[in-house]
C-alpha cells in the first residue's frame, strides 16, 4: 500500500482545504482524502494500492501554496508603498508573484517530485532558504513610494506579449479547458471581488473574455490595467455552454 501526508500548521488550514479539495475531485481506486487534527497541525492523508496520479498532483498544489500563498505572505509584510490605495497595493503584490511565478513553481516542483511525505511549513523553512533570500531582494527593490502611474506600467509590462486567454464570467475566472482558477484561494483576506482581481493577474493572461455583465468595480479594473486586452462574448457560446456542466 502506498499512503501520502501532507501536513501544515493549523494556522495555515487553508493550504490543507486547497490541496484537499483538487485532490478529493480525483478518483483513484480505493484511495479516500482524509483531513485530520493533532497538536496544532492539520494533516491531508490518503492510502491506496497506487497513488501515482494523487502524488503528482499533490505535488503541484503544494508547489502553488508555497509560490502563491508562502510568498504572498512574506510580501504582505515587506512590500507597503506610499501612493497606493489598498486595493491596488493588492494588485501590485498578485503581480509581483506573478512575474516570477513560473521560475518558482519549476525550483520548487523540482524538489517535491516522488515525495509521499510533506511538512509544508518544515519544507519552506529548510528547503527553501535559498527562494525565500531571492523574495526578499525583490521586496527590497520595489520603490518606497508606488503611485498608479507605476503599477499600470508594471502590468503592462508583466503582460508583455502573453497570448494566454482567460474568461470571466461572474465573480469567476476559467482557462481555456474550462478549468476554474482557484489560486486566489491561496490569499489570506480579501472581499470575493478582490480575490477575482488577484485571480486575473495571477493567471499572467493576456487577453480576458467577458461572458458576462461586468460589475462597476471590475469594467474599473479591467480598463485601468487590461485596456485593449478584452473582448465580449454572446451569452450563448460554445464556450459558455461547457461551463454550465464542467467546474473543476
Amino acid at each position: 500500500m502506498e499512503k501520502l501526508i501532507v501536513s501544515e500548521k493549523e494556522s495555515n488550514s487553508r493550504y490543507i482545504a486547497y490541496i484537499a479539495g483538487i485532490l478529493s475531485g480525483r478518483t483513484v481506486q480505493g484511495a479516500a482524502v482524509q483531513i485530520g487534527f493533532d497538536s496544532g497541525r492539520v494533516t491531508l492523508s490518503a492510502e491506496a494500492e497506487s497513488l501515482g496520479e494523487l502524488k503528482e498532483l499533490a505535488a503541484e498544489k503544494i508547489a502553488e501554496v508555497l509560490c502563491v500563498g508562502y510568498k504572498y505572505d512574506l510580501f504582505s509584510r515587506l512590500i507597503r508603498p506610499s501612493g497606493l490605495s489598498a486595493e491596488d497595493r493588492e494588485i501590485l503584490l498578485a503581480a509581483i508573484i506573478a512575474a516570477d511565478f513560473a521560475e518558482d513553481y519549476r525550483y520548487i516542483h523540482a524538489r517535491l517530485r516522488d515525495m509521499s511525505v510533506h511538512t509544508i511549513d518544515g519544507f519552506f523553512l529548510f528547503r527553501l532558504q535559498a527562494l525565500r533570500e531571492k523574495w526578499k531582494s525583490i521586496a527590497a527593490c520595489v520603490p518606497s513610494c508606488f503611485d498608479g502611474k507605476q503599477l499600470a506600467e508594471f502590468m503592462e509590462y508583466l503582460l508583455g506579449g502573453s497570448r494566454r486567454k482567460i474568461f470571466l464570467k461572474g465573480k469567476d475566472v476559467y482557462d481555456c479547458r474550462c478549468c476554474r482558477l482557484r489560486r486566489a484561494a491561496l490569499i489570506d483576506g480579501g472581499k470575493s471581488e478582490m480575490n477575482t482581481f488577484r485571480e486575473i493577474v495571477l493567471s499572467g493572461a493576456g487577453k480576458i473574455e467577458c461572458l458576462s455583465a461586468l460589475s462597476a468595480s471590475q469594467e474599473n479594473f479591467l480598463r485601468r490595467y487590461y485596456p485593449g486586452r478584452v473582448g465580449f462574448s454572446l451569452p450563448k457560446n460554445s464556450f459558455s455552454e461547457q461551463l454550465k456542466s464542467v467546474d473543476k
